[in-house]
């Protein structure tokens, strides 16, 4: 009885943490959509209409799941199984994204990309170059109890 007990509380919070995990994915799924809305107004625009703008995002181990598009942008998760074929596959230069865990302070949330220039050097040695990124900013909205987005800010060297 009492293993049956133990047993069903931990089916219930693992299914309360991975609700919740799925949950915290949403605002990094918002973060997303607006970072590749600035990437448009920035101007990375299609070269050809019926050419994909592809983003290459290193898997975060903090967020479950991504879309694989997203405002017409598909994403292409860099992990450690495939990245050296990744960077071969475009002559071993990529624009390698990077996104970073939420940071809070007063009230106001900050996911941030940033856009490596990255290199495949000999065999698995990598080189990333920074020069810009963009931070998304979400206030805290008492009222929904919940971040909302404020605003976009891009920066660079």
């Amino acid at each position: 009885m009492k293993s049956s007990i133990v047993l069903f509380a931990f089916v219930l919070l693992s299914s309360l943490s991975k609700a919740q995990t799925k949950e915290g994915d949403k605002i990094y799924w918002t973060a997303l959509e607006k970072y590749t809305l600035s990437l448009d107004t920035m101007g990375f625009k299609k070269a050809e209409e019926d050419k994909v703008k592809t983003i290459y995002l290193e898997k975060p181990d903090f967020v479950d799941s991504i879309p694989s598009v997203i405002n017409g942008y598909k994403i292409i998760l860099i992990t450690n199984e495939n990245q050296r074929k990744t960077y071969k596959d475009h002559k071993g230069l990529l624009t390698h994204t990077k996104l970073f865990p939420i940071s809070v302070h007063d009230n106001v949330a900050e996911i941030s990309f940033v856009p490596y220039r990255g290199r495949l050097k000999k065999r698995n040695h990598y080189m990333l170059s920074v020069s810009d990124g963009t931070i998304i900013y979400f206030k805290f909205d008492s009222n929904k109890n919940q971040f909302v987005f404020s605003k976009v800010k891009n920066w660079g060297i």
